[in-house]
């Protein structure tokens, strides 16, 4: 039989791992079940069951007569929709913005986590579809994310062929080279996923423009989002806690019979 400190020393070390091991689930901005009032520029979204209230919230701005409806369905943009597939299979529905974008015209969207994630949110990732050439080019730039001092954080970005990257950090722009189809096969030419891995952060953005021309119909969507909540430092009390009810459980355990 292993000597009594040997067998609390395995117990603890048991109950430390089973609090190490504890990590929030994944939360998803899935718009196949969410809704978006065709048109209105800014949401929020309960998507989280372990966080009260809204987790997410959705900001557009830039100028109102720019946004038009969507071609393929007709709705008011900014609006849920499976108008661009981004490569995804099977097609999955996105935030779409539809605009006539004059030259340099912005349009901008601005995401923010609940406060209550006081340690911020991190494994942040999303894509963008249908970044490409028609007559103009889509430019995606300022892409950043937001640190919990509000400091801007770089992203990491992987991107399709119809796509070109110039700059590093903060300074990424993803601009479209080549047309992409909208659905089907090589729709994903025209995607970029943009994630923030290694840094808790409380809220991301991203600029949209093109680079020259008369006004003309361009769309681009977001997909899916996914983050992981982070979670309070409240295991070190936790473990504490363990150690003692362990270390009492033991020397209950191994008292003479009198002393019990």
């Amino acid at each position: 039989m292993l000597p009594h400190w040997k067998r609390f020393l395995f117990a603890l070390t048991c109950g430390w791992t089973a609090l190490l091991n504890q990590s929030a689930p994944a939360a998803l901005v899935n718009w196949d079940v969410l809704t978006w009032a065709p048109g209105t520029l800014t949401n929020s979204y309960n998507v989280d069951p372990s966080n009260p209230g809204p987790d997410i919230t959705f900001t557009v701005t830039g100028t109102k007569t720019d946004f038009t409806n969507d071609q393929a369905s007709g709705v008011m943009t900014p609006a849920i929709t499976s108008s661009l597939q981004g490569g995804v299979f099977p097609i999955q529905k996105s935030l779409q913005l539809a605009a006539d974008l004059r030259t340099n015209s912005k349009i901008t969207m601005a995401v923010n986590f609940s406060p209550l994630y006081t340690l911020g949110v991190m494994n942040v990732s999303f894509s963008i579809f249908d970044i490409d050439l028609e007559t103009n080019k889509d430019m995606i730039s300022n892409i950043y994310g937001v640190a919990l001092n509000g400091s801007h954080v770089a992203a990491t970005i992987t991107y399709g062929s119809a796509i070109s990257r110039t700059g590093t950090g903060l300074s990424q722009v993803l601009t479209g080279i080549s047309s992409s189809p909208s659905t089907g096969p090589g729709s994903g030419a025209g995607t970029a996923t943009i994630s923030f891995d290694g840094t808790a952060i409380k809220g991301f953005g991203f600029s949209w423009t093109n680079t020259n021309g008369a006004p003309f119909y361009q769309e681009i969507a977001m997909g899916d989002i996914s983050f992981v909540a982070v979670v309070p430092e409240s295991n070190a009390a936790a473990a504490a806690t363990l150690i003692c009810i362990l270390a009492t459980t033991i020397r209950r355990r191994n008292a003479p019979d009198s002393a019990r």
